[in-house]
């Protein structure tokens, strides 16, 4: 018992002596008058006082106790706390191997080290792309096959990215891919949260040194192309003879800056052949273009996309000119699924041109082979850049991509790897100065640029 206890109890008696005494001598003072019987009443009172302190008192007694005890508790985790570890153990020079009761001791354990927490948003993680979201910014107006493709991708990629993320498609026409190819290599940040659906026309612009061009293509990093088949000349249902006749009114070509890949037939055309044609420039996309050749605003349309074309034949309204030229195997080609339609190299005939007017032409029907490319910013982290260029490969390697593809699009086609496309990109943009200033000239003789 502690000192504080014994107290307590000692009081405790001392007071129940008291009250004894007290009644003691209150019976007696009954006996001796009133007097006596006061004094034995008030002797009582404080008595009783007394003992409800007493009672109060021993309440207090294992209050006291449990309080002493939980200070104890405090100080002796106080003490844990700030008690140092035991010194580690000194690793032992491995020696002879023992053998008998001591070779099957299990060895002391050690105190281990806590495993370092993950970094959030850290690209070597697998699950970097874990509950975020992907915005594919398509350098194009909405309804065309640059649009076409971005959504398809959209659809299907989120499905090989480890962690799912969710993709999201933006479309930035303007200045035939140039404002959404400036944005995107100006201000886009190289995390791999933002990519970049491209068409022909972004590399056709860089490589005529359009003004307006703040970029290098050289320098994205590429995740993958789809190049379908060569694309296809339409000419609004019999007016196909006003190509040919100077005393009519012009066929209206619409374009975007006169960039794309197909124009070429018409360029050279003009020059070579005489061709009644005009450009109307202005316009974002395929889409825009389909619309307008739809209400008669201009009588020429260029397509690669199958869905488009066979929609357009099942109206009725369209007649075949010629299919962008194609090299294979060294040689000039027909699309394999329009046999007989003539590539734009027979419509030219004889009059082939030569020198640099000859390597003017095939420097710019060379971006074909490279048709919806989808890159990351300069800059994305190789961690990235693998996770997204695999998941590229497998989404085109997925039976319902390609059915998907053949429905909205086209099934004919080829893919390219991130590093395929870097290549062939560098390869096209290397044309002369000779040969980039005679496609400029011939832009202005032609009167599609002033």
């Amino acid at each position: 018992m502690s000192k504080q206890n014994h107290n307590c109890a000692v009081q405790a008696a001392e007071i129940q002596s008291r009250a004894s005494s007290a009644a003691t001598t209150g019976r007696d003072a009954a006996n001796g008058g009133a007097t006596g019987r006061s004094e034995a009443a008030g002797t009582r009172r404080r008595a009783a006082r007394q003992a409800k302190g007493l009672v109060a008192t021993r309440r207090r007694v294992p209050f006291c106790l449990a309080s002493v005890l939980l200070s104890a508790l405090f100080l002796l985790g106080c003490a844990a706390e700030v008690t140092p570890p035991p010194p580690a153990r000194a690793t032992a020079t491995p020696g002879p191997a023992k053998t008998g009761p001591e070779a099957t001791q299990k060895p002391v354990a050690t105190t281990k080290t806590p495993a370092p927490t993950r970094e959030p948003q850290r690209p070597a993680e697998p699950d970097y792309y874990q509950g975020k979201t992907i915005e594919i910014l398509a350098a194009t107006a909405a309804g065309g096959g640059t649009d076409t493709v971005a959504r398809v991708t959209a659809t299907f990629l989120p499905k090989h990215i480890p962690g799912t993320p969710r993709i999201v498609v933006r479309n930035q026409p303007g200045g035939a891919g140039a404002v959404a190819n400036n944005i995107f290599s100006q201000r886009v940040k190289p995390d791999g949260l933002t990519l970049l659906q491209n068409s022909t026309s972004p590399i056709a612009m860089q490589m005529k040194q359009n003004e307006i061009v703040r970029y290098d293509l050289t320098k994205y990093e590429y995740v993958g192309n789809i190049s379908r088949e060569a694309v296809v000349i339409l000419v609004r249902k019999g007016q196909t003879w006003r190509l040919t006749d100077p005393r009519a009114p012009p066929l209206v070509i619409g374009t975007r800056e006169g960039e794309e890949g197909w124009q070429a037939v018409f360029m050279w055309g003009k020059e070579l052949l005489g061709w009644n044609v005009r450009w109307v420039p202005g316009y974002g996309g395929t889409g825009e273009i389909e619309l307008a050749f739809r209400r008669g605003e201009v009588d020429v349309l260029g397509s690669a996309n199958a869905t488009i074309i066979g929609r357009l034949n099942q109206e009725g309204i369209i007649e075949y000119l010629a299919v962008e030229d194609s090299v294979v195997a060294g040689k000039f080609a027909r699309r394999p699924d329009m046999p007989d339609v003539p590539s734009s190299f027979e419509l030219v005939g004889e009059k082939i041109p030569k020198g640099v007017a000859w390597q003017a032409y095939l420097a710019w029907i060379g971006p074909k082979l490279i048709d919806k490319s989808l890159a990351a910013p300069p800059g994305t982290p190789p961690k990235v850049m693998d996770i997204l260029t695999k998941a590229y490969t497998a989404m085109t390697r997925d039976p319902r991509f390609k059915e998907t593809m053949g429905r909205v699009d086209t099934d004919v086609y080829t893919v390219s790897t991130g590093e395929e496309t870097a290549r062939v990109i560098k390869d096209v943009l290397s044309a002369s100065p000779e040969v980039l200033n005679y496609t400029r000239e011939l832009q202005k003789k032609v009167g599609i640029i002033k």
